[in-house]
């Protein structure tokens, strides 16, 4: 479904916030008015029949309402510039929204579940007349225009919380759609299935909710960076002449389109400062074209025309290797120290390793010893977050 631009009549309001902001409030109003509408049309037409699952659905289109309120706030808040208190801008609102709105999900999922174990319980007498089919048919088509649209806008503008929205619509789809064949069941065997039909609506949505929830709150809480943002960060800095490897890559963010990275680069020892700083800058530039990634690229040196360096490299390996063979090292230096050398390096420790850094620390001493009693090894350990 295309996404057109936020009507002219609608431009003042939007004044000040960028392209991507308007399309998230322009969202959430298209979400009030439909749920609005839909809110008044479903009371009345349950209230007629006297099917609770049918009025219960109309609840939940009024609390969509407020969901769409929160998700226009959401993104109107996050269209503040940065100031003293915030320095990185209030994109996480966002993000706080989308929590809302799952949060709301799950309330309804409860309400709903109560009410319809009553209904289970007390079944009563439901009136079935065209204009209630045409209101659920109506329902169904709004929500099902809903769903796409909020997923158009959610793949164009990258929102989690659109998603989320999106989620929400799909599951006010089904639930309505339950309802229409509780109601044809009762017409056709006077069987009243609406209580039960409630039940199932309500575990469907809450199980959507908590899948919501998830998502949304992700970011929030540090969650780690896509698997293929990372190696592609990665490859356009092993691309760069001279880069001989790539560590400590951090990737965070304040909101959408406002990510935050760091990593290490090796660069032969031999190269200039003016020439370093040259390469690694290219990469922060190309970094912040392709993913909008405001970068620090930080410049380890490393000696390549050293024969006992890079023989004493690869028995540090070898000895990592021995240890456990998912652990690699880094920033590999050597220095006299009392009579032998000092090997100082970083060790990259995998999530969830089951060994501390100091059993590490220590079998590799040991392991090192039996080769060179008068080295000592200097360690500094890494655990990887990207």
């Amino acid at each position: 479904m295309e996404v057109r631009e936020v009507p002219a009549v609608w431009r003042k309001f939007f004044s000040g916030i960028d392209e991507r902001k308007r399309q998230g409030i322009y969202a959430g109003l298209v979400g009030i008015c439909a749920n609005l509408l839909l809110f008044a049309a479903k009371l009345a037409a349950g209230i007629l029949s006297g099917a609770v699952s049918l009025i219960a659905d109309a609840f939940n289109s009024f609390s969509d309402m407020g969901t769409s309120i929160v998700m226009l706030l959401g993104f109107k808040i996050a269209a503040q510039p940065a100031d003293e208190n915030h320095p990185f801008g209030y994109g996480r609102a966002e993000y706080l929204a989308g929590v809302f709105v799952a949060v709301a999900i799950i309330f309804v999922s409860i309400n709903l579940f109560v009410s319809s174990v009553s209904a289970a319980l007390n079944p009563d007498s439901i009136a079935v007349d065209e204009i209630t089919y045409a209101v659920l048919a109506g329902s169904i088509a709004v929500k099902v225009a809903l769903t796409i649209f909020y997923r158009a806008v959610g793949k164009k503008i990258n929102s989690a919380a659109m998603f989320t929205a999106a989620t929400d619509s799909l599951m006010d789809c089904i639930s309505t759609g339950v309802v229409v064949l509780t109601m044809i069941i009762y017409q056709q065997f006077s069987f009243n299935a609406d209580g039960l039909a409630g039940i199932f609506v309500a575990v469907f949505i809450f199980s959507g909710g908590l899948q919501a929830f998830k998502e949304t709150s992700y970011p929030l809480l540090g969650g780690a960076p896509e698997p293929e943002l990372v190696s592609k960060i990665k490859n356009i800095a092993l691309q760069a002449p001279k880069i001989l490897g790539v560590h400590d890559l951090i990737i965070h963010n304040y909101g959408p389109n406002q990510g935050f990275a760091s990593m290490h680069v090796e660069m032969p020892a031999d190269l200039t400062l003016l020439a370093s700083h040259e390469i690694v800058d290219r990469i922060e530039r190309r970094l912040s074209t392709e993913f909008n990634l405001s970068a620090i690229v930080h410049i380890d040196p490393i000696v390549t025309d050293n024969p006992e360096t890079a023989e004493l490299l690869k028995t540090a390996s070898k000895i990592l290797a021995e240890i456990d063979a998912r652990l690699t090292l880094h920033d590999f230096r050597v220095v006299p120290y009392k009579g032998g050398r000092k090997l100082l390096f970083d060790v990259v420790v995998p999530q969830d390793f089951p060994m501390m850094d100091r059993d590490i620390r220590r079998r590799f001493q040991i392991l090192l010893n039996k080769i060179s009693a008068k080295d000592f090894a200097v360690i500094h350990f890494d655990h990887q977050y990207c």
